[in-house]
């Protein structure tokens, strides 16, 4: 920051000048080269529960393509990709799997989505917290910068906007991102993630300093497969003592109490530093 003083005798403007580019982009570079704690969050039954919009999106567009005694046989959706859940679907019912039939499927289900989204609105729920600790790490990245927020959800790109929508949370505000029709499993998602934090900073990330805020089990394999930390919510079909069992770091009821969340990010960057 330059603090401009008012003094009697006159200033060089032209040693200004040349000045100030120097020091904004030895600022730039500092802020290009620190390290952060990456906080990547999950959207269903973490962020959000829609009360099985998706999977009843899923179900009629099944019913529209492939007729009414299309099965889903206990397909369980939890912490699974979206092309996982069709791909699956599609085998158990004998159907080939093309490129073609699933974006065939992708494109309608996103329509549908959004439809039901807005008809149901009254449906769709905010997890307990998640505003009050977004409005708070969202501050944090701004004025401290030792956190980057981003998302890993194995949602399709195009319907990541349409869910957050619904709670009126910006996509935006996540800088890093990854999501389900990028890759082709929840530990390769997080290897892209990864990647274009990397990307982004000129620098990879310290494993130690990623954490994976989820609500499955899935979400736990998924960090311990990159050494990455799991913080778990049991916001989901899992309970606390079903987390820390599966090897979650932290385990909470939910996100309406930040500390546990603020204190792992803390010890974070203690970790990183020894």
């Amino acid at each position: 920051m330059f603090v401009l003083c008012r003094v009697t005798c006159a200033i060089d403007a032209t040693a200004t000048h040349e000045a100030k580019p120097t020091a904004y982009r030895a600022s730039a570079m500092i802020a290009r080269t620190m390290q952060h704690t990456l906080l990547l969050f999950d959207i269903d039954a973490t962020l959000l529960k829609t009360h099985g919009a998706g999977m009843r999106c899923m179900a009629m567009i099944a019913v529209e393509m492939f007729g009414d005694t299309f099965r889903w046989g206990g397909i369980d959706p939890s912490g699974k990709l979206d092309p996982m859940i069709i791909a699956e679907a599609l085998a158990l019912n004998g159907i080939d799997a093309s490129d073609e039939i699933q974006e065939q499927f992708r494109v309608q289900y996103l329509r549908r989505l959004q439809e039901e989204l807005i008809a149901c609105a009254d449906q769709v729920q905010v997890m307990p917290g998640v505003h009050e600790l977004l409005a708070l790490l969202r501050d944090r990245e701004a004025h401290r910068g030792d956190i980057m927020l981003g998302l890993l959800t194995g949602n399709f790109t195009a319907a990541v906007p349409i869910k957050l929508g619904a709670i009126d949370v910006d996509p935006d505000w996540f800088t890093i991102t990854a999501f389900g029709d990028e890759a082709d499993s929840r530990p390769d998602m997080l290897g892209l993630a990864m990647r274009r934090y990397e990307d982004h900073t000129g620098h990879p990330p310290c494993a130690r300093r990623v954490i994976i805020i989820g609500d499955t089990n899935r979400d736990i394999d998924c960090a311990k497969a990159h050494g990455a930390v799991a913080f778990a919510v049991a916001t989901g079909r899992c309970t606390v003592e079903d987390l820390r069992d599966h090897g979650a770091d932290v385990a909470t009821q939910d996100l309406s109490d930040p500390s546990p969340l603020l204190e792992l990010i803390d010890n974070s960057i203690t970790a990183a530093s020894t």
